[in-house]
């Protein structure tokens, strides 16, 4: 007999944060660092991916509901509630560090900390607050005219009507797609060393090491205007048909990027 991963197939995992609307469902949470919860059968009972019987829980709710906090019932309930609190899906990322490597679009910046500026409004950029942190702005673009997700000093909120958010409880990494390709994914990530930086860039440039002091924790930033050609990828930054930036490294920049 074939035995069934734990982990559910990306397919399912999609569909349930969308029926509970990206946040935790158990009454006034809506937190949107999301787990599964298999309830109707248990997984020890019957080990299986389906839908029906599994609903998304925060971090907090989901060993509460594996305790038994939560009947079969008010489970269903819970995933079949009309739900719109789409507005409150928000959250923060807690990594506060005095030195950033940022990885936007393939590229490298260090000690820039503004990378991207649409119309002379910045879009990716860096700030210093009181205590010298460096924290992440992001305001997506979009052709559409509709909000989008921005990112205020490490604070995010998911503006529109997201087709998926995806923001494990790590806390680490925060995927926010549209159903018109718009599309943003940001993750933070720990680097002991240059080996390190390279097993993970394969285009990293080893000049790296004269101005980065190892172990450095890196931001990257991906994100993709839907029906344009402004693409931050991750080997690769496209802006405007005829502009095309490979795995440079910008240190001690003015405003790098611009469109």
């Amino acid at each position: 007999m074939t035995k069934i991963p734990r982990r559910p197939p990306a397919a399912v995992l999609r569909e349930l944060r969308r029926e509970v609307a990206f946040g935790c469902p158990v009454d006034g949470c809506a937190r949107p660092y999301l787990e599964w919860h298999h309830f109707d059968p248990p997984w020890h009972v019957e080990p299986h991916h389906n839908v029906t019987g599994m609903v998304a829980l925060c971090s907090e709710h989901h060993p509460q509901a594996d305790a038994g906090a939560f009947t079969v019932e008010q489970l269903r309930a819970m995933k079949n509630a009309p739900l719109d609190r789409l507005a409150a899906i928000q959250g923060r990322f807690s990594w506060m560090r005095n030195d950033l490597l940022a990885v936007i679009g393939g590229n490298f910046f260090v000690r820039t900390p503004t990378i991207f500026t649409f119309r002379s409004e910045k879009r990716i950029w860096l700030e210093r607050d009181e205590d010298g942190y460096l924290l992440l702005n992001v305001h997506m673009l979009s052709a559409s005219g509709l909000p989008r997700a921005r990112i205020n000093n490490n604070y995010w909120i998911a503006k529109g009507d997201p087709s998926d958010l995806e923001c494990p409880p790590s806390g680490k990494l925060l995927r926010i797609r549209y159903d018109n390709g718009d599309d943003l994914r940001v993750e933070f990530t720990e680097l002991a060393s240059l080996e390190a930086a390279l097993a993970r860039y394969s285009e990293c440039p080893e000049r790296l090491r004269e101005h980065v002091t190892f172990p450095v924790t890196a931001v990257e930033v991906q994100m993709n205007v839907g029906g344009t050609d402004i693409r931050f990828g991750p080997k690769q930054t496209n802006i405007g048909s005829n502009t095309f930036v490979r795995s440079s490294l910008f240190v001690h920049c003015g405003t790098v990027l611009s469109l």
